[in-house]
């Protein structure tokens, strides 16, 4: 049997992520836990967080979802408190005093670098779009890295796309709650979703399967496995030209089936 390697010295030699980079991580870390447990180890989420800060150092920046769509139900958002839904890792980051969590009540990010500044006092209303931390990260030419999930199946950022592009199944809704920020305040808030349109029902085809695929085919999905465990990293510039070019040119038919997609009727 191999000598362990722990998943963050594995993750290094790679050299997926290089000092200054600007990363997005989209992670499900439970079948990562899993499969280092059956090695007889202990997965630590915070070793891993630690890894990427130090591999992207201080010129980098380092964005870990903290989504919660409370919100959009009515929900408080409580910017000390309310919990983030999108998994172990970016929980890991956000307990980290030195990350920072972004404004918006329905797409929040936990950040660390260079950027945090600049970003955590973004306050746009719109979830996707212009003015978002979405849009910062097409201008860094961010990188997106994956753990645990299909390569597009969490990357949250082909929803930008959508709205910046216009599609025929999403439109803009707007949510309004109660909003807690980080001083304590209470408000009332009113904030907008590029939501799906039910009656075209659009549903994503396998975590978006065929253009993942499509991508990986052309070289601008990487792919590994540690433990049995994909990984995947990809650029946002190049997630952003696949997924216009679906939209404009194939009617979105590498993402979703929606009702009226070239004649297409339920």
């Amino acid at each position: 049997m191999s000598e362990f390697v722990p998943c963050s010295e594995w993750l290094e030699k790679q050299n997926w992520v290089q000092p200054g980079d600007c990363v997005y991580v989209v992670s499900d870390v439970l079948g990562l836990a899993k499969a280092v447990k059956e090695q007889g180890e202990r997965f630590v989420p915070e070793e891993l967080v630690e890894k990427l800060k130090a591999l992207v150092g201080t010129e980098g920046t380092l964005l870990f979802p903290t989504f919660n769509w409370g919100f959009c139900k009515g929900e408080t958002f409580d910017y000390a408190k309310t919990p983030v839904k999108t998994g172990a890792l970016s929980k890991a980051a956000l307990k980290k005093e030195e990350f920072v969590r972004t404004k918006h009540p329905i797409y929040s990010f936990a950040v660390w670098g260079k950027a945090q500044g600049a970003l955590t006092e973004m306050d746009p209303r719109d979830s996707f779009g212009e003015g978002t931390v979405f849009e910062y990260m097409y201008e860094q030419d961010a990188k997106v890295l994956v753990v645990g999930l299909p390569a597009l199946q969490g990357t949250t950022y082909l929803h930008h796309v959508e709205q910046i592009v216009g599609v025929p199944y999403r439109y803009n809704k707007e949510f309004q709650a109660a909003y807690v920020d980080k001083e304590g305040v209470a408000s009332e808030k009113t904030y907008r979703m590029y939501v799906r349109d039910l009656e075209m029902d659009p549903r994503h085809i396998n975590g978006f399967a065929p253009l993942a695929e499509k991508m990986q085919k052309e070289g601008s999905i990487k792919k590994e496995q540690y433990c049995g465990v994909e990984f995947y990293l990809l650029r946002v510039r190049d997630l952003h030209e696949a997924v216009k070019e679906d939209i404009l040119h194939n009617d979105s038919r590498n993402m979703y089936v929606y009702n009226g997609q070239m004649g297409i009727v339920q």
